[in-house]
């Protein structure tokens, strides 16, 4: 920087860790089944790269947030900074139904999520609040570092609680109170499908307590959806977290990696429900819940690394043809557990004995000790935690570039371009700021 800069006024915003962590920061690349390109119908060339060949945009009211969302193939990099609610009033009562007195709130509304997108979370603010997303025969698709919640979204009950948002001057009922729902049942679920998904960093919560039935799941996956990440999220408060497979019928062979995500507080179940599928679940974290890991018929897993504190039931077997491999686990206090951790002198409730399984994760990841869990995953999950831009604002001066900034495809900074695919952002002494993608080969 040029001397006669040393008076103009800079404002540096950066997001970074604090210096007085035990453990150095993890590496948040994507790994597991969402970082595999997949084969026929499900092929992603590079894997899941989301909205990497598009445009880089920052909506600022929830009209330009729906146009880009919603939008069904064009690539974007959609940059939340802020709180987005619908911004329509209204009351809600103990059972969420609209009334004219109770409780604040604001209509509901759901986003249908379109292919080749990245909705990515600057700093700590980025927040879907009472707003929904379905992902329905959708494919290529990233979401990190947002906080959800559908918490006093109001409801009517239809056989099950539909969300009721306000569209053009009148009430619209519509689909589940869920906050991420990835699903392929468009026309009919046996020809329809969706793949490559990554969900990182983000906050899922709503209620415990009387108003728990009023909502669904926090991150549901429903029919023939493959080659899904889920990775260094955090749930809590809340009854139903995570449902893979609807029923008995969805046998899907979906494909998931869990790795590093916190549930506390989940005074219900589905951490997560499988039906069918296969599963990798390492070195995650349960605490204060009921129900935990449910394997229902035809699930196949591989559990490793996981941590167990006060948790009824952490992983549950229903000789329903399930399988699983389990791998260095700690259970803590926790009354139901599988027959093979039973510690001689202890009391349980119950000891499951739980069908193995001859699957391994098809590909190369790094495992942490159980035993460091309990210290890495609450420090390192939910918001706030990933590198974020840099924005830098010049109040004067002749317009320069005087930065020059380098992300990956999914939004983390990197110190130097890297071989594929570069964000590449030149910062300006007039605050302006340019991005364009780079490709090194």
């Amino acid at each position: 920087m040029k001397n006669n800069m040393k008076n103009k006024l800079l404002l540096f915003l950066t997001f970074t860790l604090g210096s007085s962590l035990l453990y150095a920061q993890p590496d948040f690349s994507m790994v597991g089944y969402a970082a595999m390109e997949g084969e026929g119908s499900f092929y992603q060339k590079g894997g899941t790269t989301g909205g990497a060949d598009g445009e880089i945009v920052t909506p600022a009211t929830f009209t330009e947030l729906k146009r880009y969302v919603e939008d069904a193939t064009t690539p974007y990099t959609i940059l939340i900074t802020k709180e987005f609610t619908t911004d329509t009033p209204c009351f809600v009562d103990g059972d969420g139904h609209i009334s004219t007195s109770g409780t604040a709130s604001t209509y509901g509304e759901i986003l249908k999520v379109g292919s080749n997108k990245t909705l990515l979370g600057v700093g700590n603010d980025a927040f879907f609040n009472r707003i929904g997303l379905v992902i329905q025969t959708q494919s290529n698709i990233i979401i990190r570092n947002i906080k959800f919640t559908m918490k006093d979204v109001p409801v009517v009950k239809s056989g099950e609680n539909k969300v009721i948002a306000w569209r053009d001057g009148a009430e619209v009922v519509l689909g589940d109170p869920d906050c991420i729902s990835i699903q392929a049942d468009k026309t009919s679920a046996k020809t329809d499908y969706g793949h490559h998904y990554w969900i990182d960093h983000c906050e899922f919560f709503n209620e415990n307590g009387v108003n728990k039935d009023r909502y669904d799941g926090l991150l549901d996956m429903k029919n023939n959806v493959q080659y899904t990440t889920i990775s260094w999220c955090k749930f809590h408060e809340h009854s139903k977290a995570c449902l893979s497979g609807k029923g008995n019928s969805d046998m899907y062979p979906r494909t998931v990696t869990m790795h590093h995500n916190y549930f506390l507080n989940i005074q219900g179940s589905r951490l997560p429900l499988q039906r069918g599928g296969t599963y990798h679940y390492y070195n995650n974290l349960q605490e204060n819940c009921q129900d935990g890991y449910d394997l229902r018929s035809g699930a196949i897993a591989y559990i490793e690394g996981c941590y167990f504190k006060d948790v009824k039931s952490p992983v549950m077997p229903s000789g329903e043809g399930e399988g699983a491999t389990l791998v260095d686990l700690i259970f803590e206090n926790c009354k139901r557990i599988p027959q093979e951790y039973a510690e001689e002198g202890v009391k349980y409730d119950k000891l499951y004995e739980i069908p193995t399984s001859d699957y391994r994760p098809p590909y190369t990841y790094k495992a942490d000790a159980a035993s460091e869990v309990p210290d890495i995953v609450p420090v390192y999950c939910g918001v706030g935690k990933i590198d974020g831009p840099t924005f830098i604002q010049i109040v004067d001066g002749n317009k320069e570039v005087i930065a020059i900034e380098y992300y990956d495809f999914s939004g983390l900074k990197l110190s130097a371009p890297m071989k594929g695919i570069n964000i590449v952002r030149s910062i300006y002494n007039d605050g302006s700021v340019e991005a364009a993608k780079m490709v090194i080969k």
